[in-house]
């Protein structure tokens, strides 16, 4: 069902599966992120700022007055007085995505607070826009999902560490993670991706929102395989982003799911015990039992007044 495109990637016997135009973006988020060196917090003049930042970051919590005072410490923060402002951005958008590796993903309340990130993200990123591209370039490194993207190991020599490495998988303790752990931080990326896009605060314009997050579901239906991983991924964004974009989109919204209930489900069926059950069963409860008619555990964030002001 994927119409894909092929395009020179970092190994031979790789195919690509993503739409032009989210490789557009990919390089040019990826080359403004990369301006400002990765070790940049090790720096005696910056180590402060990544402290400070990471300090703030690490005090959030899925409570209205919280979010509303690290969204203000942090745009205090990113002001570009005391650090350039490519360094600060930068140094957010890592403190900000890692929040997946410092809380445990498993952990139920991750849903919380990743709607809470999306939030902060979204208030932090109306006052210092430069802010998003510096987001979206951390969370493309991160998760390939993300633009959406996927990257296809064409034969068992080119499924070698250094793809496995391409595509996400972390090493512990000198030894590539399992793929069951992968596949939890897959679907905690997306997860905090869907967050950021289906946040919504009146009389705050959303640089990147949910009319992002509805191309972002009709690139990865049209481009991407489906298998275990697109499976795990799509399920996390839905479950994040189902609800607002059935309430943004309607009738339209049906179509998609009506898309991934004829094509995307059976396409994982076909594949028989190469496609995890979890991955199938996820997906086809979630249109069984009509979640996106359901406002998702920790959304409720976005019915308390948020403040556009900050002392």
């Amino acid at each position: 069902m994927a119409n894909s495109i092929e395009i020179r990637s970092e190994l031979p016997g790789i195919k690509v599966y993503a739409d032009s135009s989210a490789l557009k973006e990919e390089p040019r988020r990826c080359a403004l992120h990369d301006q400002v060196p990765s070790d940049i917090y090790r720096s005696k003049e910056y180590s402060r700022y990544d402290r400070q930042i990471g300090k703030y970051i690490s005090k959030l919590m899925p409570t209205t007055d919280i979010v509303e005072a690290r969204a203000s410490e942090l745009i205090k923060a990113l002001d570009g007085q005391d650090c350039p402002r490519p360094i600060a951005c930068r140094l957010f958008a890592d403190k900000m995505i890692s929040i997946v590796k410092s809380r445990n993903p498993k952990d139920t309340t991750f849903g919380k607070l990743a709607f809470a990130c999306g939030y902060v993200m979204l208030l932090v990123t109306n006052e210092v826009p430069d802010a998003m591209d510096y987001l979206l370039a951390e969370f493309h490194k991160v998760c390939m999902y993300t633009i959406p993207k996927h990257l296809h190991a064409l034969n068992a020599q080119a499924r070698n560490t250094d793809y496995l490495r391409l595509i996400g998988y972390l090493e512990e303790d000198g030894k590539l993670q399992s793929t069951e752990a992968y596949l939890v931080n897959v679907v905690a990326y997306v997860k905090l991706y869907a967050a950021m896009i289906q946040t919504e605060i009146k009389g705050v314009r959303h640089p990147h929102g949910l009319a992002e997050g509805w191309k972002w579901l009709a690139m990865f239906l049209n481009t991407l395989p489906a298998i275990t991983t697109t499976a795990f991924a799509l399920h996390a964004f839905l479950k994040m982003a189902g609800f607002a974009l059935h309430r943004k989109y309607g009738s339209q919204f049906m179509k998609i799911l009506d898309l991934i209930s004829r094509q995307f489900i059976p396409a994982l069926k076909e594949q028989g015990s190469k496609v995890q059950p979890e991955a199938i069963n996820n997906l086809q409860n979630y249109l069984n039992d009509k979640n996106h008619l359901e406002e998702p555990e920790g959304h409720y964030l976005a019915q308390q007044p948020l403040s556009k002001v900050f002392l």
